[in-house]
């Protein structure tokens, strides 16, 4: 973690440093290496300004706070930066939830006409397994013209795969870890 300080209009002290850096070392818990931080403190007439920029590691959060005592503008700064910092660690816990439906492609594959026997992709489409009991999804897959359902059973959390079969009844692919 690389921190860049900026001072304007005041003097830096010491003591501003350390209680900066000090309250720099929470971002760890959110952002991992590297990470570049520039904070910009500066004195308009009876106001501090304090500003704070976090890039790197695919982020770029700002985060800014005016307030008579420059303690307390870097403890609101601060603040603000924490809860982007949250929302977004949040967000990427949520997207990686195994309760949420998963996203399939599958590929139709044929042999190539000619000489080489290797099969190719032809086609392929995007699925997205959203979660279900096995009676739901046949209840689904009964009413649609599909001839099969990718979808994430919800007693067992796995991806399964529901088709029709050629004598009227219904096949289940359920993989085993």
């Amino acid at each position: 973690m690389v921190t860049h300080m900026t001072f304007r209009h005041m003097d830096a002290t010491d003591a501003i440093k350390n209680y900066t850096e000090g309250k720099l070392e929470k971002v760890k818990k959110f952002v991992q290496e590297p990470l570049d931080i520039h904070v910009v403190f500066s004195k308009e007439r009876f106001q501090y300004l304090v500003e704070i920029n976090l890039n790197g590691n695919g982020i770029e959060i700002h985060a800014e706070d005016r307030n008579e005592d420059l303690y307390a503008a870097i403890d609101l700064a601060m603040d603000k930066i924490e809860k982007q910092l949250r929302r977004l660690r949040d967000k990427k816990k949520h997207k990686k939830s195994p309760n949420h439906s998963r996203a399939f492609k599958l590929a139709i594959l044929s042999p190539k006409a000619g000489r080489e026997k290797k099969p190719r992709v032809i086609k392929s489409n995007d699925f997205v397994a959203t979660p279900l009991t096995l009676s739901e999804a046949m209840d689904e897959i009964t009413g649609d013209s599909r001839d099969f359902l990718v979808f994430t059973n919800a007693e067992t959390s796995r991806i399964n795969v529901l088709y029709k079969r050629n004598d009227g009844n219904y096949g289940l692919i359920d993989p085993t870890e």
